[in-house]
């Protein structure tokens, strides 16, 4: 039961990490171009989202929570009520490899709540603030890295990297998908923003062909890590985990 709620709060906060670096990869990269002239209509699709945006670091927050409780009851081998009643957390936190980049992660969230709410707070400033928006984001997913399976391993610095990019294109194309849809939606009723849904469709289009050029490379080196031979890959429940994955690709 336990290892089921940790891989629940684990998947939520990887999806909340990735739709939150999708929805300002998208504003910089794919929007971004789009914005002149400015339009209330984009304006608006702005807002979204930034909204957006802010329900996905609530998601963030609340399951970087959850899975910290889960795995210190996992690590210490603790019952749920028992874990914030011993200095077993304290361990967890200050002395594990989990929880420094837990606590880097926590640090992350809170700039980013402090950009969402100043990009809300002071519409004038809001565009020059999505680069730094990006940044954090992006360096919020790449930071998973440390927590996965490439890092459980002890992978060298350059499996971590393989990892943080595979994680980084995740968010720049399916993370991308659901802001994509809030302009096109937007745009379907507006004029102005018809006018620019071509290029940014066009544009959307380039960079997920990179990142899915990006994830099968870095897919293929992680994998190859994991398995660590032809035999393991079609022998083992992990490589028929690839394989699965390389079918839908295909698909």
């Amino acid at each position: 039961m336990l290892i089921a709620l940790l891989i629940i709060a684990r998947t939520a906060h990887i999806g909340a990490s990735i739709l939150l670096a999708g929805t300002f990869i998208f504003e910089l990269v794919t929007l971004g171009p789009a914005r002149r002239p400015a339009s209330g209509d984009l304006h608006e699709v702005e807002q979204r989202l930034l909204r957006l945006a802010g329900w996905s670091l609530i998601a963030a927050l609340l399951s970087a929570l959850l899975w910290f409780w889960l795995e210190v009851a996992n690590m210490r081998g603790l019952p749920l009520v028992r874990v914030f009643s011993t200095t077993a957390w304290q361990t967890v936190l200050f002395e594990t490899e989990f929880g420094r980049v837990w606590q880097f992660r926590i640090a992350l969230i809170a700039v980013a709540f402090v950009l969402v709410a100043l990009g809300f707070a002071q519409a004038q400033l809001r565009r020059a603030l999505v680069v730094a928006f990006s940044l954090v984001s992006v360096a919020l997913l790449a930071s998973l890295a440390w927590t996965s399976h490439a890092a459980a391993a002890r992978a060298q610095p350059l499996d971590l990297l393989g990892d943080a990019l595979h994680l980084c294109a995740a968010g720049a194309w399916i993370g991308g998908l659901l802001p994509l849809a809030i302009f096109l939606t937007r745009a379907d009723a507006s004029f102005s923003l018809g006018e620019r849904a071509v290029p940014v469709i066009r544009r959307f289009s380039t960079l997920s062909l990179s990142c899915v050029g990006v994830l099968i490379v870095s897919g293929i080196s992680n994998s190859w890590l994991l398995v660590g031979s032809i035999h393991a890959l079609f022998t083992t429940r992990y490589g028929w985990l690839l394989l699965g994955k390389l079918a839908l690709f295909g698909v």
